[in-house]
Parts: structure tokens; C-alpha cells; sequence
């Protein structure tokens, strides 16, 4: 009896998990939220400077919703016909119906504009900036492709090779330039002539297969440097650039490209140096080939046609 009371009783504690509070793992999942949120909208800055206007008018009618409907079953029947309210040139998708965008002056009430505007967006004309652009975006295809063909072929050439830096191709506002530089180690013409050496003929003749590929008009013209003609010389530098632009043309016409794709001859003597700070290196002494574009030819077309029908 005694040991029975000399035991004491057995209590036993459990403590519970998170009573104390404030230490749980739910905080890691909303930080993991906003971590990822603030990458997604440092990267989208980043993407937004990086890109081009027209890059960002491609995005956009790339993410553009298509449809097959028509009237009110999509927003394409509405009153922005499927255009976001912005700059003129948004694109639209191509399952819309075609509308043309033009200003709606302010006048008159909400009625009237809402009229107006209807009656812009539903026209029957097809879109000149939409199309105006997707022929932008395949002539720009076009030139890259003929840049790498033209390198490659120099490159694959072993005998030629070595005049890599006599061919300068970059793009203009006016379209592909193609540029063959004299150079002191690799003279492009005999001195004083119009006379194409064999090395700088056979490069002009794989510029000329490379061209040929492409349906753009071509315009050649003739460049020399600043060295002095005697005064009462009857040969100048204007004779002797228009000559070597001439020369070029019977070269690339012999290469098999067609006499109708040359848009114009032109010697420019020494009035456009390609190093205006050095108006005697041989560097401007150059033959430029110049691949036009064609949606700047077919505008300029299509605005002397109307000068041309308004005068009759």
C-alpha cells in the first residue's frame, strides 16, 4: 500500500504542430507568385526595347484571333471591326472581313461618328498598310537571302576568296546596295579606264547569278575618287564613273541578266565618297549595285499613272 502511493501519476504533453503560428509554408508560395510575376513583366520590358516597330506590328498580327464568322457573331461585325483603337496600320487577322481605316473628323454627335466610323471600317477595300507591310516583311526574307548567298559563294570560291573586302553589301531606304571597292592591293580597273580586271570581272559575274535570282529592278552607278584631271582634260571623272557604271552593265547583262531588269545607268564621278574624310583613297573608287525595291517601284508607278491619267 505504501508503494502504491509513493508512485506518482504519469502525465503525458503533445504538443500540436503550428500552434505557435506565423511559421507556415503558405508566404513561400505567394513570394514564388511574385517572383515569377516580376520576371514575366522584366522580361516583357525588355522584349518591348529590343524589338522594332514593325517586329511589334508582326507579334501583333501573329496573336491576332482568326475567324471564319461574320457579321455580329464576333467582334469582327462590331464597330472596330476587329482593330484595336491605336495607330492606323494595326493589322488585322486574315479570316476578317478587308476594311480600310481613315480620320473621322470630330463633328456631329456620338451618332454620327459611330455612323462614320461603320461605314470606314466595313469597306470593300482591301488594307493598303497591311499589304504594304507583309510585302515589306518578304522583301526583307528576300535581301537576307541574297546577303548569305552572296557571301557564301565569294567565301566557296577559292580563287577569290581573298577579295571578301572589295564586296560591301548592306541595306538602303531605297533597297539591297551592293558595293565592288577598289583597294591599293586589288585594283578593280586599269588605271584611268573603264576596263574591268579578270579578278573583279569574275566577282561581278557571281554578284550578277546571285541578283538574277531576284525580280527587283537594278540600278548601277559609277563612283571615283577626287584625284586631279588635268584643267583642259576632255576625260573627267564624270566620263570616266559613267563608263566604268557602263562597263558593269555589259558585264552583268553577259552574265545572263536581262536587259529589261536594269532601271538606270548612272556615273556620280566624285560627288559621293564612301570615305568623305579621305576623298582620294581608293576605297572610293567603287561600283554600286543597287537591288530596288519593289513596293517603292510599284507606289512610284501607281502615282505617275494617276499624275499621268489626271493630265489627260
Amino acid at each position: 500500500m505504501a508503494d502504491e502511493e509513493a508512485l506518482e501519476p504519469l502525465i503525458l504533453k503533445k504538443k500540436l504542430k503550428g500552434a505557435d503560428g506565423g511559421h507556415g509554408g503558405a508566404w513561400k508560395v505567394a513570394y514564388a507568385d511574385f517572383v515569377t510575376a516580376m520576371m514575366a513583366f522584366f522580361l516583357l520590358l525588355w522584349l518591348l526595347n529590343a524589338t522594332t516597330s514593325d517586329q511589334k506590328a508582326g507579334l501583333s498580327h501573329y496573336f491576332q484571333p482568326k475567324t471564319v464568322t461574320s457579321g455580329d457573331e464576333s467582334g469582327s461585325g462590331g464597330l472596330l471591326g476587329g482593330l484595336a483603337v491605336g495607330a492606323i496600320g494595326n493589322l488585322r487577322s486574315a479570316g476578317s472581313p478587308p476594311t480600310v481605316t481613315i480620320p473621322i473628323p470630330a463633328t456631329g454627335g456620338p451618332k454620327d461618328r459611330k455612323g462614320k466610323a461603320e461605314a470606314a471600317l466595313t469597306s470593300d477595300e482591301p488594307n493598303p498598310d497591311s499589304t504594304n507591310f507583309e510585302a515589306r516583311k518578304r522583301e526583307e526574307e528576300a535581301f537576307q537571302k541574297a546577303q548569305a548567298d552572296l557571301r557564301l559563294a565569294v567565301e566557296q570560291n577559292n580563287e577569290l576568296s581573298e577579295f571578301q573586302d572589295s564586296l560591301l553589301i548592306d541595306e538602303t531606304p531605297e533597297g539591297l546596295r551592293i558595293q565592288l571597292i577598289d583597294q591599293e592591293r586589288a585594283t578593280m580597273f586599269k588605271p584611268g579606264s573603264a576596263t574591268f580586271t579578270p579578278y573583279f570581272k569574275a566577282l561581278l559575274q557571281i554578284v550578277t547569278r546571285i541578283v538574277t535570282r531576284f525580280p527587283n529592278p537594278v540600278s548601277i552607278s559609277g563612283h571615283t575618287d577626287s584625284a586631279p584631271h588635268p584643267p583642259d582634260a576632255p576625260y573627267t571623272n564624270w566620263e570616266l564613273s559613267g563608263d566604268r557604271a557602263n562597263s558593269a552593265r555589259r558585264t552583268m547583262v553577259g552574265a545572263g541578266l536581262p536587259e529589261k531588269r536594269i532601271a538606270n545607268v548612272v556615273g556620280r564621278a566624285d560627288t559621293e565618297h564612301l570615305f568623305p574624310k579621305e576623298p582620294n583613297a581608293p576605297s572610293n573608287r567603287r561600283i554600286s549595285i543597287l537591288l530596288v525595291r519593289m513596293a517603292d517601284t510599284k507606289k512610284a508607278k501607281t502615282g505617275a499613272g494617276a499624275q499621268n491619267s489626271e493630265g489627260r
